[in-house]
């Protein structure tokens, strides 16, 4: 095939097209075991949680509070941070190097198509995906938290809905920085696994260190790391920006507060960064 047909078949264009996006969305779907484990870490998780307090409730009003109680929504909101960055990262992972472990780089390029537009491609097929299942348990969440609750006492105080659509946001926000950095971390690297260990362990290990002890001389390379800014946009809702460490302790951040145009930059840097990244190592890898 000449390259005036190629282009005029729009196999050359960067900007992936709608069959393109849905071929890679299948791929995705085809994975069962990964779908399976998305689906339990965003939707099955809240919806097995707020059972769980329902039947406690029913079964011993007395000793055990509403399922919809406000400290509820913080702590599913912390699980699903969690559990739910780490699926992010291994989806992400997955549609990075999916064609090389299937040994299908080499045919998709001599096809001439674009190897920024099969990159891209990836980003909404798998965002698709993530989204729409988080989003699922997050309704989950806020239905439970306005329905299923008591009148609070003197000083508690029940979210909003608009404050619960904030941290529906903030939820999705990390998801997809955590399927970007997945995406462009393992296209880098050519493998999954070793990427994904890295991001659990900046999740699980290193950002709560970093949020909880001040390096006086290091403050700004702190704040470089997207786990800081996100912390500080984390809504109140969700316990206002309380994490859980390693050994299990709740503690808040210990950082001074980051100006709003910084926090802005770091994420977005991060989320850009990464994809570009990826796009660039997937332009240039030798088929």
């Amino acid at each position: 095939m000449t390259a005036p047909s190629l282009a005029a078949d729009g196999r050359t264009s960067w900007v992936p097209p709608l069959p393109l996006i849905g071929v890679k969305l299948l791929e995705l779907r085809r994975r069962r075991t990964l779908m399976i484990v998305t689906m339990l870490f965003t939707v099955a998780l809240p919806v097995i949680f707020y059972a769980i307090r329902l039947i406690l409730h029913v079964s011993d009003p007395a000793h055990y509070a509403p399922a919809g109680e406000p400290d509820a929504l913080a702590t599913i909101g912390t699980l699903m941070d969690e559990f739910g960055f780490i699926i992010a990262t291994v989806l992400g992972a997955t549609a990075g190097t999916a064609d090389l472990t299937d040994g299908m780089f080499r045919n998709l390029v001599i096809t001439g198509r674009s190897r920024l537009a099969l990159y891209l491609a990836r980003i909404p097929a798998g965002l698709a995906i993530l989204l729409s299942l988080a989003a699922v348990g997050i309704t989950v969440a806020c239905l439970v938290t306005a329905f299923a609750h008591t009148p609070l006492t003197t000083g508690e105080v029940t979210p909003s809905a608009g404050a619960m659509a904030r941290s529906g946001l903030w939820l999705e926000l990390d998801l997809a920085i955590g399927f970007t950095v997945g995406l462009g971390l393992s296209s880098l690297m050519g493998q999954r696994t070793v990427p994904v260990i890295l991001l659990i362990v900046l999740d699980i290990i290193i950002t709560p260190k970093l949020i909880t002890h001040t390096l006086p001389h290091l403050l700004n390379v702190e704040r470089l790391i997207v786990g800081v800014p996100m912390t500080q946009l984390k809504p109140a809702a969700l316990a206002g920006g309380t994490i859980i460490t390693p050994t299990g302790a709740l503690t808040g951040p210990n950082l001074p507060p980051m100006p709003t145009w910084a926090v802005i930059t770091v994420i977005a840097g991060w989320i850009i960064g990464w994809a570009a990244i990826g796009a660039w190592r997937m332009i240039t890898r030798d088929a």
